[in-house]
This record gives structure tokens, sequence and C-alpha cells, in this order.
């Protein structure tokens, strides 16, 4: 017997004026070869009113359309009985189970029919489908019925204008792998992935814009769950009282001799569009953590409901010896047996998300399967029993890149079948793609680890103190995880109580740059000493640039400040404009005429401007970086003034003033940023 089938949970839709549900050419059943009608529909609404008639029901009854809709279902009934819309409840108490019954022809006779009533909400109420066949095409003990509806049973869904789900029966959702609330208000090619969706979708739409039917229409897909699916369905414009198309009606069974062809092409359009979106996340990753976490994202949870991602220690320190088994190392030619220690690569969903130069997560021993997975360089399948009973499946893959293994990604299901066939494919297809991302990613890390460091021994880390001037500074690297560039900071200590004030930055990012940025640092710091002006001091540097073709441009603010005079005299050379903090709280950029940056072969002139400085107020020099967005929302007046802001009392100690900078410092910043801060006082 049949379980009743329940409607879903959406609200309710106008019936149709006229509508073919049924396929155009005859069918043929196995055991008698030939011709048989095909499966008659209509549709009554809640008040016993037929309103959609199909070609099959017509052959079944000798009615034609125009004879029928709109009259009391009651008609066809073989004896008197409940009419109207007690008839519509009658049917609605059995709906969901396969019935045998008789039905009265046009032309007076009764034929034995064997049908299912579904039941169907509309906009005056719920109402009744009803899917019929003639009691003589029962093969054996079994109806033809009985096999569609049971073996295959009947789905019934209604899309809106825009092919979203509005309504689904309980048999559908089932199908699809969903329930009947997850469908609602998702597009048919969001709930199954098909092989040609753009064709599937331009059928949907002919149904919409054209009013036309669609019979007899073969579908593959693969469900959320993996699992692939071959259906028959019927597609029919629904219509207001006007005509007007409102939505699209459909029926769909599963085909038991589902199609291997379409299988296949089911298969293979969602293996290449998992690994075309998991390879365009991955394209998006500069650190190994961040490849793991775009290649969990992308996987679950079509593919898995979990996903680790270890790499090996050794990997991530190519200095530590292979025979250490702390920095156990592997190819697929020479396996090793000791237990590795790896890096657990995926973070939580609420992590925030690292740069490069982060140390990695503490390694820890690999798991029993990740462990003979890299050992072996080959797949390993497991299994688990969870505390309540659900087997959890399991696939560890190694990450092998240039012929050596990095580490293993884990794919885990709960409660559904294993990695086998084309799962263990695909598995391993995400695995190789993963692991030239974090191979690639690693390279990077150790370059920028590189450069860090070189900048870093390039930077002074003492700055000159007196009674009268006193200075704090910030380094950061660009918040994308792009390599680090050439910014970089200087004070010097002149004669006479004057201090000679500079900031850089180098176009351009990685070793080459930071290179640069340490002659660039070192020619500016022996220029003021030997007391040239600002202006002078520019433009002599430019000048000896000039004849070198090879060097990377750099901007810069080069400033001096005579504690006795309480005096400020500041050069450009394309770089922002100092911020002044005065005592009172007040702030804003000083009033200087930016030159272009040095090395461009201009051989420009560079003018310096000297201003008056109340005594206790902050010099605030910085790089393009603490005012710049990547989506160049902030033009460079909103920026410093921002920068302004955030300082709030001039008195507080300088680290403060510099923490507060850096956190209004734009949190997605394409360069690096450094800060110069300095109090200045008289003599």
């Amino acid at each position: 017997m049949f379980r009743p089938v329940s409607a879903g949970r959406s609200g309710p839709v106008r019936a149709v004026r006229k509508v073919v549900l049924s396929p155009s050419t005859p069918r043929r059943t196995p055991a008698a070869g030939g011709p048989v009608s095909p499966p008659a529909t209509a549709l009554i609404d809640a008040d016993g009113r037929i309103r959609q008639w199909s070609t099959g029901a017509r052959e079944l009854t000798g009615y034609a359309e125009r004879e029928i809709v709109g009259r009391d279902a009651a008609l066809l009934a073989d004896r008197g009985g409940a009419q109207g819309g007690d008839l519509v409840k009658a049917l609605l108490r059995s709906a969901g189970e396969a019935r045998g019954d008789w039905v009265r022809r046009r032309d007076g006779t009764c034929r034995s029919v064997v049908w299912y009533p579904l039941e169907v909400p509309l906009a005056d109420g719920a109402g009744v489908l009803a899917v019929a066949l003639p009691q003589e095409q029962r093969q054996g003990d079994i109806p033809t019925l009985d096999r569609l509806l049971h073996s295959s049973p009947v789905g019934l869904a209604v899309l809106d204008t825009d092919l979203r789900f509005r309504y689904v029966n309980d048999v559908l959702a089932r199908l699809n792998g969903l329930t009947a609330e997850e469908h609602l208000g998702r597009s048919v090619l969001e709930v199954l992935e098909l092989p040609y969706p753009e064709a599937y979708e331009k059928v949907l739409r002919r149904v919409v814009e054209d009013g036309e039917s669609v019979d007899n229409l073969q579908v593959a897909g693969v469900r959320p769950d993996g699992a692939p699916r071959v259906a028959t369905g019927s597609m029919f414009p629904l219509r207001d009282a006007d005509g007007t198309v409102v939505g699209v009606g459909g029926l769909v069974h599963e085909r038991a001799d589902a199609g291997r062809e379409l299988l296949e092409a089911a298969r293979d359009r969602r293996r290449l569009v998992l690994l075309g979106r998991v390879g365009a996340r991955l394209g998006q990753g500069l650190d190994p953590r961040a490849v793991a976490g775009q290649l969990a994202e992308g996987c679950v949870p079509e593919f898995a409901d979990a996903v680790e991602v270890d790499l090996l220690k050794a990997a991530a320190e190519p200095d530590v010896g292979a025979c250490e088994i702390r920095g156990w190392y592997a190819t697929p030619d020479s396996p090793c047996t000791a237990i590795p220690l790896v890096h657990p690569l995926v973070l939580p969903p609420d992590a925030r998300r690292p740069r490069p130069e982060d140390d990695l997560p503490a390694a820890r021993p690999a798991a029993a399967a990740v462990a003979e997975c890299v050992g072996s360089a080959r797949p390993v399948t497991f299994e688990t029993e969870l505390a309540d009973g659900v087997v959890r499946h399991g696939i560890a893959v190694p990450l092998t890149a240039v012929g050596r293994v990095l580490g293993a990604v884990t794919f885990l299901r709960h409660g559904a079948a294993g990695y086998a066939g084309d799962g263990r494919v695909l598995a391993v297809e995400l695995a190789a793609r993963a692991a030239t991302a974090i191979d690639n990613a690693l390279l990077y890390r150790r370059e920028r680890l590189a450069t860090l460091a070189l900048q870093r021994h390039l930077l002074p880390t003492r700055l000159p103190s007196e009674s009268w001037f006193r200075a704090a500074y910030r380094y950061r690297p660009a918040e994308d995880g792009t390599l680090a560039g050439g910014d970089w900071y200087d004070a010097v200590a002149l004669p006479a109580g004057r201090v000679g004030l500079g900031v850089g930055d180098v176009m351009g990012h990685g070793v080459g740059a930071a290179a640069a940025m340490g002659r660039y640092r070192a020619s500016v710091h022996a220029l003021l000493a030997v007391g040239l002006r600002p202006g002078q001091l520019l433009t002599r540097l430019d000048g000896i640039l000039a004849g070198n073709e090879d060097e990377l441009a750099a901007t810069c603010v080069c400033a001096v400040y005579d504690a006795g005079t309480g005096r400020c005299r500041i050069a450009l050379a394309g770089h922002p404009p100092p911020l002044l903090v005065r005592p009172d709280g007040t702030a804003g950029p000083l009033p200087c005429e930016p030159g272009p940056p040095m090395g461009m072969g201009l051989h420009h002139m560079y003018a310096d401007v000297e201003i008056p400085v109340e005594p206790g107020s902050l010099l605030v020099l910085y790089t393009d970086g603490m005012v710049e967005d990547r989506k160049g929302v902030l033009d460079l007046e909103q920026g410093i003034a921002i920068l302004g802001k955030a300082v709030r009392d001039p008195r507080a100690p300088l680290d403060e003033i510099c923490d507060a900078l850096m956190s209004v410092r734009p949190a997605d910043s394409p360069d690096d940023a450094a800060l110069l801060v300095s109090r200045l006082g008289r003599l």
C-alpha cells in the first residue's frame, strides 16, 4: 500500500485553465507490447469543479477539455453520491493511496480504472490532482499505476515565474534529498546539479513565457547528498482567471531504468562544477591555513560533512633533517614508517584570517589514517562508529606536489556511503589541486618571512631621545597577506638642538623592495647627518638615483626640527603630508607642496616649507598604507581626517597614541604601513 502523501507548507496557487500533462505518443507495456493510453490526469478544485484535463483523460473518458473543464467532478462517478466540496473532502481522506474504481465515460458506459489522488493547495482551498490508468493495463499482480506511483512515486511541484519553488509534495522532496521547506524560495538549479542547466532553464522559461506544456522531459541530476538520479517529468503553465501565466506546475517520477549516459553526464557535471568552484577558491589563498579553509568551504556540505587538512612539520620547516622523527618527510618513491608530526590547518569558522607570517598551529602526532596515507603516499579509506551509533566514513588523500608529500587532506561523511568509485576519484583530484595551492602558499610564506626578516634588520630598533624630543614607531605588513613592501622610518640627532626625521615608501613588494628600502633609508640618514635641508636632500638623492635605471622609485617625507626656534622644515616627494596634532587636540595636515616621487628620472628641484610648532605638539609621519583602503572608498583627505580624530589626548604616552592610530588603519589595506610619531618641545 501507499503511504499518505502530504502537501508542502507553501502558499496556495491559482488553478490552470488549460494544460497537457501526458506524453504526446503512446507507450508500450513490456508484457503486452501493444500501444497503451498515457496516464489520465485531472485537477479538481476545492468546490469539486474540474480545472485541468489532460490528453490521457480525454482518451479514457471521451470528454474533450472544453466539455468537462468547469463542471462538477461527480459527473464522472458511476453512481450517485457526494458532489462539489463534499466530494473533494472524501477524496482527500484517501489522498496518497492507490485505489480501484469505475469511471463513467461520455457515451454512458463505465470503465474500470486504478487511480491515485494527490492533495494540492489552490487559491480557494485544498484541491485534488487525480492520476489514473485503465484497469486493463495492469500486469500480473501489480498494476501499472502501482509501479508508476510506488516504485517511482509521483512528485508534484509548483514554481513561480522566477522558477523558484513555491510548493512541493513530500514525494518530490524525498526524491530531491531535501525537505519540502528547504525547497521553498530556491530555484531548481539551486536544488539539483544538472548536466546542462542552461538548456533545462530554457525549457522552463518556454513554459512561463510562451505558455507551452512540455511532456516526457528526461532529466539527470545530482542531489545535495551526492546521489545521482534520473527522472521523467511533465511541465505545464499555471494561469490565473484571465489566462496570465503565474507559475509552472510539474509532475515528476523517478526512473528505475536510469539511463547510464544521463547519469554519467550528471556525475561529470557535478565533478567539473565542484572542481571549478574549489579551484577558484584555492587560487585566492596566500597562506596554507587560508588554502585549507577555502578547500573546506568549497567541499562542505556537498562532498563532505567535514574536511581536515594536515601539513607535515617537515614541509613547513624544510631545514629540519629528514632523518629526525620531528622533521618527518616522505616522497611517493621513498615512504617512511615513523609517526609524523603535522600542523592542523583548518581553523574554526570565527577565527581571524591568518597572515603568512603568523605562526602555524602547534604540531601534533598524525592520526592513524593520516600517518598511513602520508607514509605510503596513497589514499586510505576508513570508517569509525560514533557514540550515537552513526558510522563516519572517511578518506585520507596525500597532498603531493613536485614529487613530495606535503601532508594529507581527510574528507569525512557521517551516515552516508563511503568514498569509493567516483567519490575516490574526485577526492584525489581535489587533493591534487589543494596540494599545488598549499605548495605555492608555503613558497610565498617563506619569501614573505625572508622579506620581513630583512626589513627588520634594515630598520632602526632605537630612535634618539632628548628632553625636548621623544619618538615612537610602528610597522605593519599589508593586511591582505601580500609580500612586505619597502616602507621605512628613521630619526637622526643633529647638532645645535635639531633632529632630522624621515619616512618613505619604496614602490613594489618583496625582497627587492626591502633591499631598496635599506639603500634609501641609509642615504637619507647620511644626507641628514651632513646638514642638508629637506628640499636639498631630496633633490640630491633624486639626482643620485637618476643614473641607476634598475633602482625602484620611492616616495619620502623629510623634516628637520629646530628645538631652539620651534620651527620645522618639511619637504615631500610624492608622499602624503604630515599630520600636526597641537596641544589643545586640534589636528590637521601641514600645507606642503608635494613633488614627484624620487627615482623617476625627472631631475626635480624639491622645495621645503618652514612652519612654527607649538611646544608639546605631535608630528605624525606615515605612509599611504595608513590612509588607503583596497576599494578606494577613502580619499586622502578623509584618511588623514580619520587619523587626526584617533588622537584623543596629545599628552598620552606615545606608544598608546601609535596604537590608537594603527587601530583606525583600513582593515583591508592593500599596502604595508609605517608610522613615526614625535613629541616636539623647546630647549
